[in-house]
């Protein structure tokens, strides 16, 4: 079962980036073994290849911690990213977690009371932190997908992310409770059905500050 946190102690903010980075770590090594496979095939259930799968994830926790350093209120901080021709697959996996490593850094240097702007709501750094894992923890199941594989989450960051982003946003039931919390966040995040519950259409978190 998730355990609970404390969102807005500030010494808990080390601890909180580091989850991203354990999640980054597990995607390299989940994808690792498929360096050599054709990346340029589609992912299913999305509209990008599996390495635009892979920039976007490294994009998302860069951009992530663009808004934490940035503490913009309206919108996303203007920042542009292209893709670099000559990258591997293999590069692919050390960007991602590379930028995850950004994004603790900055969660871990911010304050509990820094706040920027997101779609789903004006967040803090632990929220920032817990988006990332989202990004990174999903999409390694997406792409580990593309390439014939099953994957579930790793069980910490995945508390730590539904802690933050999703309890209280839509009713469960028992069994689904049962559930480890890898499973229940790929059903969270709509790639699932789990605990007789269909796969969800058009989720998305609370990014609001908890209090």
């Amino acid at each position: 079962m998730p355990q609970e946190y404390s969102f807005q102690s500030s010494q808990q903010l080390e601890s909180d980036g580091r989850h991203v980075v354990e999640a980054a770590d597990e995607l390299a090594r989940v994808l690792t073994p498929h360096v050599e496979a054709d990346w340029s095939v589609t992912t299913p259930d999305l509209i990008w290849s599996q390495s635009q799968t892979a920039i976007h994830t490294m994009r998302a926790c860069l951009e992530y911690s663009f808004q934490v350093v940035g503490s913009r209120m309206d919108t996303y901080q203007p920042v542009l990213f292209e893709k670099k021709e000559v990258a591997t697959a293999r590069d692919y996996l050390t960007m991602i977690p590379t930028a995850a490593r950004v994004l603790h850094h900055v969660v871990a240097m911010a304050t509990s009371t820094d706040r920027a702007w997101h779609a789903y709501g004006i967040s803090d750094p632990t929220g920032f932190a817990a988006m990332g894992v989202v990004e990174v923890s999903v999409h390694t199941f997406d792409l580990a997908k593309g390439f014939g594989d099953d994957f579930t989450p790793l069980d910490g960051p995945s508390a730590f992310a539904i802690n933050r982003l999703f309890v209280d946003t839509v009713e469960t039931n028992q069994a689904f409770k049962s559930e480890s919390p890898g499973k229940q966040l790929l059903w969270y995040a709509g790639r699932i059905e789990l605990a007789g519950l269909a796969r969800r259409q058009g989720w998305k978190w609370n990014g609001l500050v908890r209090d």
